[in-house]
């Protein structure tokens, strides 16, 4: 359960940095509305998640989700191109996600 809570958690990290970079130098207020919603949430749930979970993992874990659902929002949404050495990178990191769960 732990471990779904920080990968919601790496979600939402994505989502505050996407509302931040939308928002325009802070002036779009309903994109910085968001980006705090986000990142108050994320923060909330990365503290639960380590409550199980140790520091240095769920941090790793919770970059990563991050990372890639940023790449995977911004290819979807908005148009960012993915190339075959991005995909190879990103399959690293979640094959060292996945250690790291099975090593926790």
């Amino acid at each position: 359960m732990y471990w779904f809570i920080l990968i919601i958690a790496g979600v939402l990290e994505a989502g505050w940095l996407i509302g931040i970079e939308k928002s325009a130098a802070f002036s779009k207020i309903p994109y910085v509305i968001f980006a705090v919603l986000c990142m108050t949430s994320s923060l909330v749930l990365f503290g639960i998640s380590l409550k199980q979970i140790p520091a240095s993992h769920a941090y790793l874990v919770w970059l990563a989700v991050g990372v890639l659902s940023i790449s995977v929002i911004k290819y979807y949404f908005f148009g960012q191109s993915i190339s075959a050495t991005q995909l190879l990178c990103f399959g690293l990191i979640v094959a060292g996600v996945v250690g790291l769960k099975l090593t926790a």
